[in-house]
């Protein structure tokens, strides 16, 4: 439907005739192959592992994540997407649904250990993910072998614990473009505030790096940590001035954070939990939010991570794989369900019309769900 708009207005503006395709330089062509055919290499070899250790977890008749298999009859999955759910299943690879039941949590992690009584399915087997360079391939693994989802790295391993990042403490003009960033405002106290950095100031450099957008601006201070001091280069009524400021690991929220949450609420929904961990890395592959659980591989078919958090429309979070290995090595907590309360189930007792009528609440509920979901991905 898009192409087909697209197309109308080309041809109706008289453009489509004026359109040549791009021609790629030879060498720039070469780089494309040789990149295509590392592609291809890493999803066939995805085909031997991530596929053979990853289950769909359905609550109901909504899958709510994926698993990745531990061996044993237990799948590893995102802990806050399964504990308020009931009755939760997988389906083995004859498409055989299969009882699941939490055994344990990770709290730190938001990781829970469901335990599936049949399932037969090799242990995942877990890779460094420290060594990957900013702009590596990624992919997010499903059953049948085939990517959920396709992209890079797009910031390396962090932390997003409060006291360990480095807050700057400023506002940033989301909308203006052009060289630098526009200060809006400065937080009292701030790392920023004590070198005196001030409202419309533009923030041209940091640590060396030009500035190109608020984007790019915030990207590059996401990645600094607590006691960092990076050199800032600001332009002021015309003057260039340097200052370094030593951040602070003090929950200060900056400024674009309003702007980019609308724009992330607006193209889909974010999960519940996805902050506060210990250490992560960021792609920009797109997925939803009960995509949480998918193995992700680099180029040579590893399992790298696994993906714990949708945080916006291109902002996957990811537990590195070795986190994840060290996790494991401990004994998961013992997971207490809530206790459900049935004073009002005893005080206004279900005859048959009434149970019928919430049955098919439920069932209106179920279809407008999965509306929304097929409006979301057109």
């Amino acid at each position: 439907m898009k192409t087909f708009l697209l197309s109308t207005v080309l041809a109706t503006s008289g453009l489509l005739g004026q359109l040549t395709p791009a021609r790629i330089p030879l060498e720039d062509q070469k780089v494309t192959d040789s990149q295509a055919l590392d592609i291809s290499k890493a999803l066939r070899a995805v085909n031997f592992k991530a596929r053979e250790v990853v289950y769909p977890i359905y609550s109901g008749q909504r899958r709510v994540a994926y698993g990745i298999s531990l061996g044993d009859g237990k799948l590893l999955t995102k802990a806050s997407e399964v504990v308020q759910r009931r009755a939760l299943f997988t389906a083995s690879r004859e498409q055989v649904a299969m009882s699941a039941k939490i055994a344990g949590i990770y709290p730190d992690h938001d990781l829970a250990v469901l335990q599936v009584p049949g399932l037969k399915a090799p242990a995942a087997e877990w890779a460094d993910a420290s060594n990957l360079a900013e702009g590596a391939f990624l992919s997010a693994i499903r059953a049948d072998g085939e990517a959920q989802a396709m992209g890079v790295l797009s910031v390396r391993e962090r932390s997003l614990k409060s006291i360990d990042q480095g807050f700057l403490g400023i506002e940033m003009d989301t909308l203006e473009t052009g060289k630098g960033v526009r200060v809006n405002n400065v937080v009292e106290g701030s790392a920023a505030a004590e070198v005196g950095i001030r409202r419309d100031d533009i923030i041209v450099k940091i640590a060396g790096q030009e500035v190109r957008g608020f984007y790019e601006l915030s990207t590059k201070l996401r990645r600094l940590k607590n006691g960092e001091q990076p050199e800032i280069e600001l332009m002021r009524a015309g003057d260039f001035i340097k200052v370094k400021p030593t951040l602070k690991g003090r929950e200060i929220r900056e400024g674009v954070s309003r702007r980019l949450e609308q724009m992330d609420r607006m193209s889909g929904g974010q999960s519940r939990i996805r902050g506060d961990f210990g250490n992560v890395i960021q792609s920009d592959m797109e997925l939803e939010v009960e995509d949480a659980g998918l193995p992700v591989v680099d180029l040579e078919g590893r399992i790298i991570g696994m993906v714990i958090a949708r945080a916006g429309r291109i902002s996957t979070l990811i537990l590195p794989g070795d986190d994840v290995a060290r996790a494991l090595e401990k004994e998961a907590q013992p997971f207490v369900p809530e206790v459900r309360d049935t004073r009002r189930d005893q005080q206004w007792p279900e005859d048959g019309r009434r149970a019928r009528m919430r049955r098919e609440l439920e069932m209106m509920r179920r279809m407008m769900e999965n509306l929304q979901r097929e409006l979301d991905r057109e």
